[in-house]
């Protein structure tokens, strides 16, 4: 993909490349909705996640997310070695393919990248789908030490407000921000302190690729959210 001005360009994909490379034996697609969605239609030789948020059970060793065993079991199964170029979608804008690849990042897998526009941008170039369960040959798979690095806790949050070189990003919808969804929970609103925008504020609609950097980064930094601060999302 061209870098756009991306900082990172190599984490993303076209439809495209994927479809000239979905066939090959290094390359593994993952779908990454649920799976009455995959099996509605999906892009040819995809593969189906078998999680959708890749959370853990919320012991002390697995606070942040699913435990790297059972990750490695869970990889293997999707027919993914570690040798393998991922490329993960979805069709609800990305936040479940992102899931996975922040999943993947955690454990050392960094060749991985995001379809821009999911199965929406596929669709949008008029590429084919499938209905066909496929069902991968498995592999053996080898998860890394966990690297919480970009995770926090309460205990990180809390003062953070009060801290200038620190931005709480609250990327909620606008309804949970104001508290008038509290989507199931006792209270609703939000941490003090906190700048707000939407997610789904940063992509194009009605196909849902992301917005051009430049226009994200000036949106950012009316926020306050620049490079040199440390920013935590929630």
């Amino acid at each position: 993909m061209t870098d756009q001005g991306w900082v990172r360009p190599e984490f993303l994909t076209t439809s495209e490349w994927v479809a000239e490379h979905v066939a090959d034996d290094n390359v593994v697609v993952v779908d990454c909705d649920l799976l009455p969605a995959y099996q509605r239609l999906h892009i040819p030789g995809a593969v189906a996640a078998r999680s959708r948020y890749w959370k853990g059970d919320g012991n002390d060793t697995d606070l942040f997310g699913i435990d790297g065993d059972k990750f490695a079991e869970h990889l293997g199964k999707m027919g993914i070695g570690n040798d393998d170029t991922i490329v993960a979608y979805d069709g609800s804008g990305g936040v479940f393919a992102a899931r996975f690849w922040w999943t993947l990042d955690r454990y050392g897998h960094t060749n991985a990248m995001l379809l821009d526009g999911g199965l929406d941008q596929w669709v949008a170039d008029g590429r084919p789908l499938s209905r066909e369960n496929y069902r991968p040959k498995p592999k053996s798979y080898r998860a890394g030490a966990q690297d919480n690095h970009w995770t926090c806790g309460i205990a990180d949050v809390a003062g953070a407000a009060e801290d200038p070189n620190v931005i709480l990003w609250d990327v909620r919808s606008d309804g949970e921000w104001t508290g008038a969804n509290k989507r199931g929970t006792k209270r609703g609103g939000r941490i003090p302190g906190a700048v707000h925008l939407e997610w789904l504020k940063l992509l194009n609609e009605p196909v849902r690729t992301l917005r051009p950097p430049t226009e994200i980064r000036a949106e950012l930094e009316g926020l306050g959210v620049t490079p040199e601060k440390r920013v935590t999302t929630y």
